[in-house]
């Protein structure tokens, strides 16, 4: 099969995502956290074991792209509304913590992907046997799951916050931080979707496999961070930072093209940074909105991070196609985080006003 019309089956996953967090979130507002969480791991499993039997593209998009997709969205939305929910006083760290556990977990899989893949030389086995494990993993990590309170519960409290996503699609405030999320995601997506290429094509390296694996690391290390950070300094002036730390690194791309260090240094820079912005949305979309819907909005939310995520790869390399380099690239990524930059601070002070009415 063409690599290309292979990377559509990735696509269509990162694309379907935003659709099942919508019906988690909705779950999770009920009080069926848990429940979201497990069906979603035994989709993303079902659709790697069915993936491992399959013999045409268009099965393999509906296995991986579709099954897989809808359960990781699921699962996704589960674990992070979900614990949101108990932690509304530390929403930054809380998040990094989950979604580091996120990036620890691609790291895993990826080494025992590998594993199999050396002892099978077969891809579909290999497949088979990653979606046996995620399903052992699952059903093991259920027993340990708890959901939090739903909203008319009485556990999580009123308050004029609160919004449903009826409303919230009518507020200027959402589509503020949809456009500052889709930037921010389509300029990290470049150095996460592209990094090896970047690294051997213009930077003499002789694999890309090392750049890729700490770019990963750093990434997870970065919502640790950016998680606690967004606690202390709060989420728009923490997402300036990091949009700002990733024009530096992006400038450096561009204006010491062949060094190596310095490619280092901005790849994992950008992988770094980047985790801030997967931190930060949770957290703002609460402060906004409320915590009452927080899983149903987010959902809604999160179709931001879908534009960038499933637009970049595409764009990157078109360009990179086009004019020989990825030069263009740096520089587009750069003016389009400028952008992120000016529409953070006047969300920033457009929502003070907005919540001084409110409060």
């Amino acid at each position: 099969w063409d690599p290309a019309t292979l990377a559509l089956a990735f696509s269509i996953n990162m694309g379907i995502i935003p659709l099942p967090m919508i019906w988690g979130g909705r779950m999770i507002d009920n009080g069926k956290g848990k429940q979201a969480i497990v069906i979603g791991g035994i989709l993303f499993s079902l659709g790697f074991i069915l993936s491992g039997f399959v013999d045409n593209l268009p099965m393999l998009f509906l296995t991986y792209g579709v099954i897989a997709g809808l359960g990781s969205g699921l699962a996704f939305t589960g674990n992070l509304n979900n614990i949101l929910k108990f932690f509304p006083d530390r929403r930054g760290l809380a998040s990094g913590i989950v979604l580091a556990g996120v990036g620890v977990g691609t790291l895993l899989c990826t080494r025992l992907a590998e594993y199999f893949m050396a002892q099978t030389h077969d891809v579909s086995r290999a497949l088979l046997y990653l979606g046996i494990v995620y399903l052992v993993v699952i059903f093991i990590v259920q027993f340990f799951i708890r959901s939090a309170p739903a909203k008319d519960s009485g556990g999580i409290k009123a308050s004029p916050l609160d919004k449903d996503y009826r409303h919230m699609l009518k507020d200027l405030r959402f589509w503020l931080l949809f456009m500052i999320l889709a930037l921010g995601v389509f300029s990290g997506m470049v150095i996460s979707s592209s990094s090896a290429q970047i690294g051997m094509t213009q930077y003499g390296l002789l694999s890309g496999a090392l750049v890729v694996s700490l770019v990963s690391i750093f990434n997870s290390i970065g919502r640790l961070f950016w998680g606690g950070l967004t606690d202390k300094l709060g989420g728009y002036n923490t997402l300036v930072i990091v949009y700002l730390f990733t024009c530096l690194c992006m400038l450096l791309l561009f204006f010491f093209n062949g060094n190596t260090s310095v490619f280092y240094f901005s790849a994992l820079g950008v992988g770094f940074a980047y985790a801030g912005i997967l931190v930060i949305f949770p957290g703002l979309t609460s402060q906004n909105f409320g915590m009452r819907n927080q899983g149903l909005n987010y959902g809604f939310m999160y179709f931001g991070f879908a534009v960038g995520a499933v637009i970049a790869p595409y764009v990157t390399s078109a360009i990179a196609k086009y004019t020989g380099s990825y030069n263009t690239v740096f520089i587009l990524t750069t003016v389009l985080l400028l952008i992120g930059v000016v529409l953070t601070l006047i969300t920033k002070k457009y929502v003070a006003t907005v919540l001084a009415k409110i409060h």
